[in-house]
């Protein structure tokens, strides 16, 4: 009996620990603790509610327990009595949740980030092949932060130089500004160590991470080779291009050098532009054929080259001619240059931009547009395209209406003459101020020479006038604003017998009064007033 007795106390014995054993492990009522809900980023004057809860060991919500809730650092958040989180200064604290009255509970924390109205996280380069921190003029900085809208800020520099906007991509669509990332162009001429500053409504702030700027821009060297821009379908822009202030030897060009290409016919607006190059250095065109010939170290057109540009217009490759002396069209030189193209053909296009070096680095813009603009509300004529002589329109017989339309466009008129005739010609404006359309009479001997016959290049707006006998041939007009100015202007021509008797010999050497045109070519230097150019082209940039 004593031994059964035993046995049976020892199954109890058992039976009490097995049921120790499964009971304690689910009987977790004071294990408490507070769970508090995550803190959303902040920015300074947000606030946000506190939501905490005590929970036993079940996960079961104990009702009615109080929380206090308390911040470490009280110049960067700080708790109201009713429980709200108050952002009062940029950086992080810790924010602690305790149940009033349960010691034991474990407390809950979260951290606080709060942001400031205007702050940069980081930035980089979006030309991955740069090494971290490097940029060359012309790259773009993609720049990660706070209140970095375009709309809100006053100006972003690098290096004490005005950096231009190229694009802002908000992470918050609804919030501009907050979270999101501008992207800046690098400008010439900023410092090889130069800091970023950023200052906009919200304050401002310097950037901490140097840049090392490489001193010349990211499409050198094209200075005897193109850089290729490819087929630019929806345009092109970059405002931190530079001429470079580096020595240049005797076999290089001080000139930067772009092709780009047309894929098919289309609208074509071609703008350079320079606040920091003098107009009278400042020398841009557009043409369809150019090669570097390094037997002679210098540029030469193609024998079917046509080109515009400032005091530089070829046809098949020729410019024109008096005595064998290439003529220029005299006009006052600009600090930029529109080239606005309808239907330019499909082909590869050369962009040739040759200045005088500086002593540092100089900024210049290259904006490339699918459309035909103007900066002025003068439109273009039925005649355009008419802009080199491969497209020149046929010659306007009685009184047409005609406009030049940006500074510096060029009237090509093309006609031919079977038998010796007078041609009588009358250029009149429409009297707009500081307009001064001249009028060059060209006798066409290609693929010999193109030769000015006559010119009528008074000063004003004064009506210009030629009248000549022609011999059979093949002849070009072209009309020209010298100060340009868009204008509207009328062009009235015609044909008439000449007397009998009257010299129709063709001499190629037509009394062209060169003093006179050399004169006009030389006063050429001085700027005239653009009221509401700028403007307008600043706006065309945007």
């Amino acid at each position: 009996m004593r031994l059964f007795g035993r046995a049976r106390w020892w199954v109890v014995a058992v039976q009490v620990v097995g049921l120790g054993a499964c009971l304690l492990p689910t009987d977790r009522s004071n294990e408490l603790e507070v769970q508090l809900e995550t803190l959303p980023n902040l920015f300074v004057k947000d606030t946000i509610e506190l939501r905490a809860r005590l929970l036993d060991g079940e996960a079961t919500q104990v009702p009615n327990a109080v929380i206090r809730y308390s911040s470490d650092d009280l110049a960067v958040v700080t708790v109201t009595d009713d429980n709200r989180l108050l952002a009062v200064g940029v950086g992080t604290a810790t924010v602690t949740a305790t149940a009033v009255g349960y010691e034991a509970a474990a407390s809950a924390t979260r951290t606080a980030r709060v942001r400031g109205l205007l702050e940069v996280d980081s930035l980089r380069n979006t030309n991955a092949a740069r090494p971290p921190n490097t940029a060359f003029f012309g790259d773009v900085l993609e720049i990660f932060g706070v209140g970095l809208a375009p709309e809100s800020l006053f100006a972003v520099t690098i290096g004490g130089e005005a950096a231009a906007i190229s694009q802002w991509i908000p992470d918050d669509p609804t919030q501009r500004n907050r979270l999101g990332r501008l992207f800046v162009w690098v400008p010439p001429p900023a410092a090889r160590a130069s800091q970023m500053f950023v200052l906009g409504f919200n304050g401002g702030l310097l950037v901490p991470d140097s840049l090392n700027i490489v001193q010349r821009d990211l499409f050198e060297f094209n200075d005897i080779a193109p850089a290729n821009l490819g087929p630019v379908p929806l345009g092109f822009r970059n405002p931190g291009l530079a001429f470079e202030s580096r020595a240049r030897t005797e076999t290089e060009a001080a000139v930067d050098w772009y092709t780009f290409q047309n894929t098919e016919s289309r609208d074509r607006t071609i703008v350079v532009f320079s606040e920091m190059v003098g107009a009278e250095t400042f020398v841009t065109l557009l043409t369809d054929s150019i090669f570097w010939n390094s037997t002679v170290s210098n540029f030469g057109f193609g024998s079917s080259a046509w080109s515009i540009g400032r005091e530089t217009y070829f046809c098949d490759g020729r410019q024109i001619t008096v005595g064998g002396e290439p003529i220029a069209f005299a006009e006052v030189p600009f600090p930029f240059t529109v080239l606005a193209l309808a239907d330019l053909p499909a082909g590869t296009y050369h962009l040739f931009i040759p200045f005088v070096p500086q002593g540092e680095a100089a900024s210049y813009e290259v904006l490339i547009l699918p459309t035909y603009e103007t900066l002025t509300t003068v439109p273009r004529d039925s005649e355009e395209e008419n802009d080199y002589c491969d497209v020149a329109g046929p010659l306007p017989v009685g009184n047409a209406s005609l406009t030049i339309d940006n500074p510096h466009d060029v009237d090509w008129y093309g006609f031919s003459v079977a038998a010796p005739q007078i041609l009588d010609v009358t250029l009149s404006t429409d009297g707009t101020a500081e307009a001064d359309v001249d009028l060059y009479l060209i006798r066409d001997f290609r693929p010999d020479s193109l030769v000015l016959v006559r010119d009528a290049t008074a000063p004003g707006d004064a009506a210009e006038t030629i009248s000549q006998l022609l011999p059979p041939g093949d002849y070009f007009l072209v009309a020209f604003d010298y100060a340009g100015v868009s204008v509207r202007y009328s062009l009235n021509t015609k044909f008439r017998a000449p007397p009998a008797g009257a010299a129709t010999a063709d001499d190629r050497a037509r009394p062209v009064d060169l003093d006179r045109l050399r004169a006009k070519r030389a006063s050429a230097n001085r700027q005239p007033p653009l009221p509401g150019l700028s403007e307008r082209l600043r706006a065309l940039r945007r």
